[in-house]
């Protein structure tokens, strides 16, 4: 990667991090930090936040949000941090804009289908997809953080799936929640926490952060809507956020991420996925400055340098993961650009030498 798209890379990236969520996610924070014998004031002042800004819609960043939980949740040696704060704004409390909309809909699909279009009405630091399972039994929710390495966003990425979980069932009067959920990162609480918390199917280092439903919970309507309040809230989000793209880098990052382990994330089929054909991609990425293999190569050394230090997962699978088509292709890739082996990688990390198969 030459030095001009690395730069453009950062800049991106810093660029996304610091795009503001469109809701108030950090709502009740504060008390629940001083609950747990914290102080919040400290806490947030490290991020440029108070007590106050916790309340406010629009107010606290993507950066912000991923860095005061895992901080706080540090500190406060709480690792189920991000999902008790789900579950103390119990789902809807947190709502903006979108969510607004998506609590008058008609139905639970059209709930979904209207977050995955209009996403930046969210944030434009996050991508939401939605895709049916082979099975055609289930409709996936993914949820992209286009900025944050995996490592530092475990408790982000565990409040927003849970607080998804528990917003689906306010809005359906209990009847729809997620039927199972996937976490990239490895399991940082008891497998029991979380059965309590989803009450599901909970997995961990999957290719993917999202939530499953049940194709037949799409038609599911949505409790006691307001069809009047649906009509100004849609032409607010037209109005506001219609025009709003995040840097279309972030977008083919966050494609990368979803179709890297199957092998096919080539840039033609990262292109079908944007409805782009393939010289179209090039030419947008050129006009940023950046090329598709370049963010590519960054995805997967995110990728593989949080699974060499945080994971068991055998080389093998972890090659299966970033889409090689053997182990000694990551091999190549890890001495070109990171300058070691996975094994050395590893071994420099801590890992024990169990852990190296």
């Amino acid at each position: 990667m030459n030095h001009q798209a690395q730069d453009t890379v950062a800049q991106w990236m810093a660029e996304s991090a610091s795009q503001m969520i469109q809701a108030r996610i950090l709502r009740h924070l504060p008390e629940l930090i001083r609950e747990l014998g914290g102080h919040p004031d400290a806490a947030l002042k490290a991020f440029d936040l108070d007590c106050e800004i916790c309340e406010i819609e629009g107010a606290v960043s993507c950066r912000q949000w991923v860095g005061v939980l895992d901080r706080a949740a540090a500190q406060l040696k709480i690792d189920d941090l991000g999902m008790r704060l789900a579950e103390r704004q119990g789902g809807t409390a947190l709502f903006g804009p979108l969510g607004n909309v998506m609590r008058n809909c008609r139905n639970f699909g059209e709930s979904l289908t209207y977050a995955a279009t209009h996403n930046a009405a969210h944030s434009l630091g996050t991508r939401v997809w939605m895709g049916r399972t082979m099975s055609g039994q289930s409709v996936f929710m993914g949820h992209e953080l286009l900025a944050e390495a995996i490592s530092s966003r475990s408790q982000a990425i565990e409040h927003a799936l849970l607080a998804g979980h528990l917003a689906a069932r306010s809005m359906t009067g209990g009847h729809v929640g997620a039927r199972r959920v996937h976490f990239r990162h490895k399991a940082i609480s008891r497998p029991s926490v979380y059965r309590r918390y989803f009450q599901c199917d909970v997995r961990f280092c999957c290719n993917e952060d999202g939530v499953a439903f049940a194709a037949e919970d799409l038609l599911r309507p949505i409790f006691d809507p307001d069809k009047v309040s649906l009509t100004e809230l849609i032409e607010r989000i037209e109005r506001e956020y219609g025009t709003q793209r995040p840097a279309f880098q972030a977008l083919v990052r966050s494609v990368v991420m979803q179709l890297l382990w199957t092998g096919n994330s080539a840039v033609e089929d990262v292109s079908h996925v944007l409805d782009l054909h393939s010289r179209a991609l090039h030419r947008r990425l050129q006009a940023e400055h950046c090329t598709f293999q370049t963010i590519k190569d960054e995805v997967r050394r995110d990728v593989l340098m949080y699974y060499l230090r945080y994971t068991a997962l055998p080389l093998g699978r972890i090659s299966e993961k970033l889409g090689f088509s053997e182990q000694s292709a990551m091999s190549r890739f890890a001495r070109t650009h990171l300058n070691a082996t996975p094994r050395q990688l590893r071994q420099s990390s801590g890992q024990p030498d169990a852990f190296l198969s």
